[in-house]
């Protein structure tokens, strides 16, 4: 298989568990979960099951519920996922070649989060992955991190690290991050942003 459409697919993944400041724990937090399945239950760090791969990251003095692991669910299309969610699923506007690569509910026990991730892969290369997250409970994010902005009518916070940024604001209850993780400069922060005005208050 071509070496860079494997980079495209661990990075998805990687997004989806949370590379961009998010995971299948809580939505902003640096411990990872790694899915290869359609249907999963995440299991404790370290551990191993024929459905899941155990991809841990932790910060220190960092600690991970073991009572109530998150339930993950995988899915291949945005109608899938749309379908399967408990709440509306943001349908954003991204450009060519950005394409639907994959998508997860993260069932916590006391919210639910929706994660999709958008590749541009062009020529077998991957160029950049877009990640969308909504998440029912709105202490998810940081929203003291980077410089104070808006999304369209909404307060929001960006937030630009090496090769990557990420927008973040709240509307109606429900948290919202919309974030890129750049191997070229083709995409930066004003085409990022466009991308979250098209998911604006869904």
């Amino acid at each position: 298989m071509n070496r860079r459409l494997v980079v495209a697919a661990l990075a998805c993944s990687l997004v989806l568990a949370g590379c961009l400041g998010g995971s299948a724990g809580t939505p902003d937090s640096t411990t990872t979960f790694e899915t290869t399945a359609t249907t999963t239950d995440a299991t404790e760090p370290g551990e191993t099951a024929t459905t899941e791969v155990a991809a841990t990251e932790a910060t220190p003095n960092e600690t991970t519920a073991t009572d109530s692991p998150p339930r993950q669910r995988t899915y291949d299309t945005y109608d899938a996922l749309a379908d399967d969610a408990s709440f509306s699923v943001p349908d954003p506007d991204v450009p060519e070649p950005f394409a639907f690569e994959s998508g997860i509910t993260v069932q916590l026990p006391d919210s639910e989060y929706v994660a999709m991730a958008y590749n541009d892969v062009e020529n077998g290369n991957l160029e950049n992955v877009l990640s969308i997250r909504k998440a029912e409970n709105e202490s998810a994010y940081d929203f003291t991190a980077g410089n104070a902005t808006t999304v369209d009518d909404s307060d929001a916070r960006y937030v630009e690290s090496d090769g990557g940024g990420k927008f973040l604001w709240e509307c109606d209850g429900y948290a919202y991050r919309v974030s890129v993780q750049q191997f070229t400069d083709e995409f930066g922060k004003a085409q990022l942003r466009a991308v979250a005005e098209s998911v604006g208050c869904e």
